[in-house]
Formats: C-alpha cells, sequence, structure tokens
C-alpha cells in the first residue's frame, strides 16, 4: 500500500490477530454450508431425502443450512457428500517432486482409505 492510500476497513480489521482467527473460521462455516446448499439445490434433492440417504437427523441438516450449526464432525460431513455422489479428497499443498499425491477417503463407514498420485 502507497503512503497517502488509506486502508480499507477489512484491511484494518485483518491487522488484528484475533479478529482474523474470528473471520477465517466464520468463513470457512459460511463455505461449508453454501456448498451443501448449492449441491442440494444441483441436485434437486430435499433435506428429508439426503438426511435419510445420510442416515443422520433432517435437523442436521437444516442447521448446517442456515448457519447455526458451526462445528460438524468428519463423519457427518463426509456422510453427507457421500450421499450427494462427492468423494472427500486431501490434497499435499507442498510436494517437492512430481505431482500433488491425494490420498481420496471412500466407504469411510469400513475404514478404507485409497491412496493414488493425481494426474
Amino acid at each position: 500500500m502507497k503512503k497517502h492510500e488509506t486502508a480499507s476497513t477489512y484491511d484494518e480489521l485483518m491487522q488484528d490477530s484475533e479478529f482474523k482467527k474470528k473471520y477465517e473460521q466464520s468463513y470457512l462455516e459460511l463455505v461449508l454450508s453454501e456448498l451443501l446448499l448449492a449441491v442440494m439445490a444441483q441436485d434437486k434433492i430435499s433435506i428429508r431425502s439426503l438426511a435419510k440417504q445420510a442416515g443422520i437427523s433432517p435437523a442436521i441438516i437444516q442447521d448446517i443450512r442456515s448457519g447455526k450449526r458451526d462445528n460438524i464432525t468428519l463423519k457427518t460431513f463426509a456422510s453427507l457428500m457421500d450421499a450427494l455422489g462427492y468423494n472427500l479428497v486431501l490434497e499435499k499443498r507442498e510436494n517437492k517432486k512430481g505431482p500433488p499425491k491425494r490420498i481420496k477417503m471412500s466407504n469411510m463407514g469400513s475404514r478404507r482409505i485409497k491412496r493414488r498420485a493425481a494426474v
């Protein structure tokens, strides 16, 4: 930023480490609820149908969609994504040699993990 420019309110607030941490956490929660909303809309699936397929309470899905539930377990998230036809993929960010390595999590209930290299 140049000397004569004033910082935006956002820039000023992000200088506060406590504010920044809370902001980043709430952003991740928003992303999760928006992701769920988008996938449900795209697939035209109702809360009740998704709940039945994922084996979880419709109230949990409604709370995630509305932003009321801000801390869900990986098991719940994996169940929802599996019911919607998505796989969870972990990708190592920094890999010194070759393409990034991915871990594809499938069949979470049976605790099997498939490893494969990204193409």
